[in-house]
């Protein structure tokens, strides 16, 4: 029997879950996927065809007009200096380096070199430092002639877009001959033309392979590669271009290392047609229109914008025929800088700036006003201790013990040729700038009270700067005139901060708004009463103290600064000890009309080029010259006083007192239990001034960690004879015998006036400056001129008794219900809170 031809069949094996798990998530990841691809590619489509790369066909550039405040042309900028020229008359050796350094595949890909940007990738991860960059010459067209600055992923993808359509639109040459033609090249040079004639002073046809290596560099960083400001970057950035070219065979290493050899010689500076009418001005203006406005500078100066700006030409003026004449500079030892900013307090409009005095500024030079970072000294004592402690509840007549004190970690701040002045006013440690009150105060009010108000201000303050020596102005980082003026507005504007601003609006060639109109932008930070106080203290410093240069025939307040030199061996005398000289001095300033900022110092500062001023002294005297010029012809205005306001002097909180309570650590307490609290023990009396001194100065040095602190300023030559003691001495209770003398010129009668209340017995009123307050003669004789009778008390408390009309000068003091004078001071507040006193909390 034949055996059976059907074959027996097996059982089919069953699929595990597994693999039907796997295929099904392989199919929807294949269906998702499918689908992703197609709505990319249609969102490509999309973008593709709305890409308007056209610009690139137009004109190559168009001016820039610039307005002043009241609507008239300033200037006309342009960056058409740019000669437009073919592609064939660059030199081969020229397009091989740019493209070697910026494209080395330029010819071989399609506008985006996946390769290149792997390459890039991999070089710059090796050498620790980018030495290429990603982007094509391609990209680097369309970023420069068709989008905007921002880093954000869709500019990117639009950037990438852009350059496939480019390279869709135009041959490679062509793409070539407008790069060269458009991109940057620093020291106002657009295009490869205008660049070589810039820096060579020769046609682009005549350039040598170093040459063509050196400007080949310079795109990538026009600042950092400029072989006029740093020629030693520019020649490494030049030897990298031609090290690329030889490694790509584009010449031969013989070729390079000749090159290599090479010294940069550049031509003489070529006249630039650039901003010559108000330059510091407007060089901020495109400063700050390519921060707020996002523009490049590019956009700025080729595509016919209208630029409405705050410059008041009056103002403008003013500052720089001061800044041209010498005679305002005698200290020059040759490359004295210095630098002035002019704003309207009430709205922050920057109304004027100087940024150098260089008799022909260039175009985007550095601008000591606005971009200048220098320690400021004493000028920052109002906004980081003084207008803090005002809003904390302390007043002006209350009281700081200046002795030599330790603040812990063995920082021992000095004053001026180490006097000390035993119990001093707040007013008065302003006045005269003292450096110890100054430090005892910030640490009383707490240091973060301090840098959070400074912060708030506009301040650069670092984390580094938390040390009690930015009571001195110690900044590890500095601060600018610009940020100065800004932050004292406050004071002017009824404790309003007003950012600074000097552009108003922005309109296109066709008259539509570019970004928003400006408006004035105001930051509370002060009650206006204590606003009021602290102006009227800033008076005191220009009409008494430290700022006597500043003084004119208008209401004037203000601060001066002065920081040391480094205490180095390069500033020492034969004998080691430090030499007698200045590295920064500013005068922060402001009347009614206008706030201005003044520095004043060296690039570097060396054994030859040092200050022998302080900022009581030419920043002072340049304050005064430019603001009574810029102020010619305008009525005479006081500085507002705020409805209700009340003088509100203090008198009753002691620091830095062995026993002083700690008023800023005892926030809420009532004003009774800090009347009760122990009073601060007596201080010695203050040392006389050497005879012939022409005042008391700003103190020493701040904290040892910073480079440089606040300096002693001593008063203008001008300003009269010597003080006599300044500070008066603290009695002990009872008063000082009978007999006793009253308190010298500057002194504080709040604590040595009238007898029963630590005056003399005789009657003897107050030197002129001093203070009657608390303290005048028992016989109801009025205070001196000068003297402040905001605290003024009646008989046995140191007012006059006899109603006795003050002499000039004097501030009425506050009115009892009976309409006579007060029989003590106004009331004080607690700590951070307002009574109507002008001197409360920060809004």
């Amino acid at each position: 029997m034949e055996p059976s031809q059907e074959t027996q069949q097996q059982p089919k094996k069953k699929a595990s879950p597994f693999k039907i798990i796997l295929l099904l998530l392989g199919s929807v990841l294949a269906v998702v996927g499918l689908g992703g691809l197609g709505w990319g590619y249609q969102t490509y489509r999309q973008m593709y065809t709305a890409m308007d790369i056209s610009l690139l066909d137009k004109e190559p550039a168009r001016s820039t007009f610039f307005y002043d405040r009241t609507g008239a042309v300033i200037t006309e900028l342009t960056n058409a200096r740019m000669e437009y020229m073919p592609l064939s008359h660059f030199p081969k050796i020229m397009l091989d380096a740019v493209t070697a350094v910026e494209d080395s595949r330029f010819y071989e890909h399609q506008g985006l070199d996946y390769q290149g940007i792997a390459r890039a990738l991999y070089q710059n991860l090796k050498s620790g430092y980018t030495v290429e960059g990603g982007s094509t010459i391609t990209q680097q067209l369309a970023k420069t002639m068709l989008l905007t600055p921002e880093q954000t992923y869709q500019r990117k993808l639009k950037e990438a877009v852009a350059s496939l359509k480019i390279e869709d639109t135009y041959s490679k040459d062509q793409i070539l001959e407008k790069y060269l033609n458009y991109i940057y090249f620093g020291e106002g040079a657009w295009g490869l033309q205008r660049a070589s004639e810039t820096y060579f002073g020769k046609d682009a046809s005549q350039l040598t392979l170093a040459e063509s290596a050196l400007l080949a560099g310079i795109p990538k960083s026009p600042t950092n590669y400029s072989p006029v400001k740093k020629p030693e970057d520019a020649k490494e950035r030049r030897n990298l271009v031609l090290s690329l070219m030889a490694d790509q065979g584009k010449i031969t290493p013989a070729q390079r290392d000749e090159a290599m050899k090479e010294e940069i010689k550049l031509a003489a500076p070529a006249a630039q047609q650039t901003a010559k009418i108000y330059p510091s001005y407007i060089d901020h203006v495109i400063n700050e229109a390519s921060q707020k406005y996002g523009l490049t500078e590019q956009q700025i100066l080729s595509s016919g914008l209208h630029i409405h700006t705050n410059l008041d030409p009056k103002v403008q003026k003013a500052a720089e025929e001061v800044y041209r004449n010498p005679d305002f500079f005698p200290e020059d030892k040759g490359g004295l800088q210095s630098g002035i900013v002019l704003m309207e307090p009430q709205t922050g409009a920057v109304l004027g700036i100087v940024g150098s005095r260089n008799p022909d500024p260039k175009f985007r030079e550095f601008n000591y006003a606005t971009q200048n970072e220098r320690q400021p000294g004493s000028a920052i004592k109002p906004l980081l201790v003084y207008a803090p402690a005002l809003a904390a509840g302390y007043g002006p007549r209350d009281q700081i013990y200046d002795t030599e004190t330790d603040f812990g970690g063995g920082y021992t701040p000095m004053n001026y040729r180490r006097q000390f002045h035993g119990w001093v006013t707040l007013e008065e440690a302003l006045i005269e700038s003292y450096n110890i009150p100054a430090v005892a105060l910030l640490k009383e009010i707490g240091i973060d009270r301090g840098l959070e108000f400074g912060r708030k201000a506009g301040l650069p303050l670092q984390e580094a700067d938390r040390t009690l020596g930015i009571a001195l102005g110690g900044m590890s980082k500095g601060t600018s005139p610009l940020q100065m003026a800004q932050a004292y507005t406050m004071f002017a504007n009824k404790g309003n901060l007003a950012k600074a601003y000097a552009i108003r609006k922005i309109t296109d060639a066709q008259g539509n708004l570019v970004g928003q109109e400006a408006q004035p932008v105001l930051e509370p930070m002060l009650d206006p009463g204590a606003a009021y106080t602290m102006t009227r203290m800033l008076e005191k410093v220009v009409t008494e103290g430290t700022g006597l240069s500043a003084r004119m025939d208008r209401p004037v307040a203000g601060k001066t600064g002065t920081t040391q030199l480094p205490d180095t061996p390069e500033f020492k005398d034969r004998r080691g000890s430090q030499i007698d000289g200045s590295k920064d001095a500013w005068f922060v300033g402001y009347t009614p009309e206008i706030v201005a900022a003044v520095w004043l110092g060296y690039e570097k500062t060396n054994k030859d080029h040092y200050l022998t001023t302080t900022g009581g002294k030419y920043p002072a005297a340049l304050f005064k010259e430019v603001v009574s010029r810029a102020l010619k012809d305008v009525p005479v205005t006081a500085f507002a006083k705020p409805e209700k306001y009340r003088a509100y002097a203090g008198g009753r909180k002691r620091v830095n007192g062995e026993n002083a309570p700690k008023y800023a650590e005892r926030s809420g307490e009532s004003e009774t239990a800090a009347a009760e609290a122990p009073a601060a023990p007596a201080a010695a009396a203050a040392p006389q001034d050497s005879p012939g001194n022409t005042g008391n100065p700003e103190g020493a040095q701040a904290q040892a960690s910073t480079a440089t602190a606040a300096k002693g300023e001593v008063r203008p030559a001008e300003a009269g004879a010597a003080k006599e003691q300044t500070g008066g001495q603290p009695a002990a209770e009872g008063g000082t015998p009978s007999g006793g003398a009253a308190p010298a010129a500057g002194g504080d009668a709040g604590t040595g006036g009238a007898a029963g209340s630590g005056g003399a017995a005789g009657g003897t009123a107050p030197a002129a400056g001093g203070d009657a307050g608390t303290g005048g003669a028992a016989d109801g004789t009025a205070p001196a001129a000068g003297g402040d009778a905001g605290t003024g008390a009646a008989a046995g408390a140191g007012g006059a008794a006899d109603g006795t009309a003050k002499p000039a000068g004097s501030e009425p003091a506050p009115q009892t219900a009976g309409g006579g004078e007060a029989e003590a001071p106004a009331p004080e507040a607690a700590v951070g809170e307002a009574v109507d006193t002008g001197t409360g909390t920060t809004p």
